[in-house]
């Protein structure tokens, strides 16, 4: 014969062993189960990640009002998020459950924790049954600090970033920014004081420019303009260079035979206006000075 304790003792073991078996039949199988990749070294204030993917046909607002609310804490492990996506739809829904910890514990020795086992009750006939995940907890410091000069822990120095593969790329590109600048300044410099500047174009087309800006009216600015690229015509040539003498003058200076044209428009432009008893003061015609000289003056450099 049993005695009373006896029976109930046995009674409660059945009880026990009844609810370990529903539960275990409404359990929802659970796949890709993640866990952190370390285990080890876990410090204050960490954040752990697990996540699983399971099927059920339960909607996805129960299975959210289902999961365990944020700030629960477990054995100084508190849950700082949990997110519930839905992965593909069907006759079972597709979910993701995403749960983040972390720790916060102010154990000064190594100690080995875990995060929390749950059953997630999601509707009346299934539940997610997650299994505990254990790791090393590593304190800052291995005892309780009392004095800090003696607890400091070496910083890991931050890695340097190798430039040697970009050094000479720079170099390239600093030469090529050189070079551009310089070509530029040639190109565009009107000053004769600059080495391979000092041709006799470079003041006319400084001065034609100035009057082209200029905007005073001024009936002589052309005849200004004209008389600037007489005299440096006249200083290359080495006396005064008119229309017929242009063959000669590209014989000698071979360098401008490519703007015979442009020289002979010149001339008759001069011949028009310095010999014309009316008023020519038309920008056009400053522009169109313009344009010639700064062609001598580039062929003059060779650019």
């Amino acid at each position: 014969m049993m005695t009373l304790p006896q029976k109930l003792l046995l009674l409660i073991a059945l009880l026990f062993q009844s609810a370990f078996i529903y539960a275990e039949d409404n359990s929802i199988p659970i796949s890709n189960l993640t866990n952190p990749a370390r285990s080890t070294g876990i410090q204050i204030g960490d954040v752990l990640q697990r996540s699983m993917t399971f099927e059920t046909s339960t909607p996805q607002n129960m299975i959210t009002k289902a999961l365990p609310a944020k700030g629960t804490r477990n054995d100084e492990v508190e849950l700082i998020a949990a997110n519930i996506v839905r992965m593909k739809d069907g006759s079972k829904n597709q979910y993701k459950l995403e749960l983040r910890y972390q720790v916060f514990t102010n154990a000064t020795r190594s100690k080995v924790m875990a995060l929390p086992a749950q059953t997630i009750k999601i509707s009346s006939t299934e539940q997610l049954v997650l299994p505990a995940w254990r790791f090393w907890f590593s304190p800052l410091v291995e005892t309780s600090i009392v004095n800090a000069k003696a607890n400091v822990q070496p910083q890991l120095k931050a890695p340097t970033i190798d430039l040697n593969h970009h050094a000479m790329g720079l170099k390239v590109f600093s030469v090529m920014l050189i070079l551009s600048i310089i070509g530029l300044i040639y190109v565009n410099a009107n000053n004769q004081w600059l080495p391979f500047c000092k041709g006799n174009f470079a003041p006319a087309h400084k001065q034609i420019k100035l009057l082209s800006r200029s905007k005073v009216s001024d009936a002589n600015r052309l005849k200004k303009a004209l008389f600037s690229l007489h005299t440096s015509f006249n200083k290359t040539y080495g006396s005064n260079l008119f229309a017929n003498d242009v063959d000669e003058f590209i014989s000698q200076h071979p360098r401008f035979k490519s703007l015979d044209q442009q020289i002979l428009e010149f001339f008759t432009l001069s011949n028009q206006t310095l010999f014309s008893r009316d008023r020519q003061d038309d920008p056009e015609l400053l522009l169109k000075l313009l344009s010639i000289s700064k062609s001598l003056r580039d062929c003059e450099r060779g650019v």
